[in-house]
């Protein structure tokens, strides 16, 4: 009897089990319908705002922000209002559609080409834009997602936080049209580089900007207003200040402010109101005598200031006359007003295709000549190239000059090195050196140039501004 109670006892037990695990199956939603509603979820939160969404978009740690709002429709769309400047005002204005996967986990991709996908594409697609969002979770009122294409290591996290009515006003669209005024070198090496000349304080701080990237990288500041009296004056000191940049409210607006202190005095710059642009500053190059852009505003606490267009660079005063060896550089690093290689397309891939090597005789003292009676001359501009008989060097003579503030002054002659050079390498020399500076000669600017991975080795940009070709060389 006590054995048939327990089976009984047993069963019973058995029977509550299984309909408790049948109540539990009947519970679970199946993964469908927890999708669907996942994305209408995210859906309803996108669409809540009645203003949209504020997003100050920083696509890398080192790019400056770039300032969207997102308006999500219950159609599908999403209308994105933007500060980037480009294909005929498109990118400030766009409604394309959107669609939220789920996959891993919920995704935001923006559909159609608009302002992400450009920024997706500047730097060959390396600039570490995005188009394709992970969400994360809601933090209070705000959106945050995570990039979906970031590389291995990085984490682009975004934050969508709740536009209030007036959000569109503090757009400055006008400012990065009028800077990309000072971008008008198709070059390899040099970017556009600007003069902020501080009035008030009698200061000019020089940097280089990066329009597609939106950083600046603050090389020097030196006391005087003009480049000449900074030259001049030579009171400089190296800053080397990275920084990302973003517009608002009609400011130029730093992510990183400048801090250093000069003559016993601190100076910080975290914003600069730009009020006044006009294109009446001087030009680049003195035989194509064209206006350069010029922005006037202020910085709060040092008064007034000017913006120019320069290709003034501290370092490059360093350019100076090397009496051991001649100044070189692989041939390659030669280009033309569009950045290609002249060795590889262009008079020295056409006349001298086995050459090797590009050189700058700039006081080169000859002391050890292969033929006593034909030292290379101290001022001279050629190539070395490979022949049947080995390497051989042909140069052009150049009027011995000077560097005056960063500029050196390359007029050729009709002198040529060595004393058997042959008629045809006469001709086709003259070819490639009136190319590179001009049938006449001209003024060259001598910049720095830095490569991360070898800070010790000292680079110049030698950079034609009259027709915008350009070479490398290596001290």
């Amino acid at each position: 009897m006590i054995g048939m109670t327990k089976n009984i006892l047993f069963y019973v037990f058995l029977f509550f089990l299984i309909s408790s695990c049948d109540n539990g199956l009947d519970k679970i939603t199946p993964p469908a319908e927890r999708s669907a509603e996942a994305i209408s979820n995210l859906r309803d939160d996108l669409e809540e705002p009645a203003n949209g969404w504020v997003l100050n978009y920083q696509p890398t740690p080192e790019s400056g922000i770039f300032y969207l709002l997102l308006k999500f429709n219950d159609d599908g769309t999403v209308r994105i209002q933007s500060d980037v400047p480009g294909d005929e005002d498109y990118f400030y204005d766009q409604t394309i559609p959107y669609r939220i996967d789920t996959r891993l986990s919920l995704e935001l991709i923006f559909e159609t080409y608009a302002v992400l996908h450009y920024l997706f594409e500047q730097n060959a697609s390396t600039f570490g834009a995005e188009f394709e969002f992970y969400y994360l979770e809601k933090d209070g009122d705000n959106l945050m997602f995570a990039s979906k294409s970031d590389n291995l290591g990085e984490n682009t996290v975004i934050t969508l936080e709740p536009a209030s009515a007036d959000a569109a006003d503090v757009f400055s669209r006008e400012l990065p049209e009028n800077l990309f005024a000072y971008d008008t070198i198709s070059s390899l090496f040099v970017g556009p580089m600007q003069h902020i000349s501080l009035t008030e304080e009698n200061l000019s701080i020089f940097w280089s900007i990066n329009l597609d990237e939106r950083n600046i990288s603050v090389s020097s500041v030196g006391e005087g207003l003009s480049v000449s009296e900074v030259a001049t004056i030579n009171n400089t000191k190296i800053l080397n200040h990275q920084t990302g940049y973003g517009f608002s409210d009609g400011k130029l607006v730093l992510s990183d402010p400048l801090n250093f202190s000069f003559g016993g005095e601190n100076i910080t710059i975290s914003e600069m109101s730009l009020n006044s642009y006009s294109e009446t500053g001087p030009p680049m190059c003195t035989d194509n005598p064209i206006a350069t852009p010029v922005y006037s505003g202020s910085v709060s606490g040092l008064g007034n200031t000017i913006m120019y267009k320069t290709l003034f660079d501290v370092k490059g005063m360093d350019f100076q006359p090397q009496s051991e060896s001649p100044y070189s550089i692989n041939v390659f690093y030669v280009a033309d007003s569009t950045g290609i290689s002249i060795s590889q397309r262009g008079s020295i891939e056409e006349l001298f295709p086995t050459a090797n090597w590009f050189l700058f005789n700039y006081g080169f003292d000859d002391d050890n000549p292969s033929d006593p009676l034909d030292p290379q001359p101290a001022y001279a501009v050629g190539l070395e190239r490979s022949t049947d008989a080995g390497d051989r060097t042909i140069l052009r003579e150049f009027v011995p000059t000077i560097t005056v503030n960063n500029t050196v002054s390359v007029v050729p002659t009709d002198n040529y090195w060595p004393n058997d050079i042959t008629a045809e390498e006469i001709s086709n020399l003259e070819i490639v050196v009136d190319e590179i500076f001009g049938d006449d000669g001209g003024i060259i600017h001598a910049l720095n140039y830095t490569i991360e991975s070898q800070p010790d080795l000292t680079i110049f940009t030698l950079y034609n501004a009259c027709n915008n070709y350009e070479f490398l060389l290596v001290q």
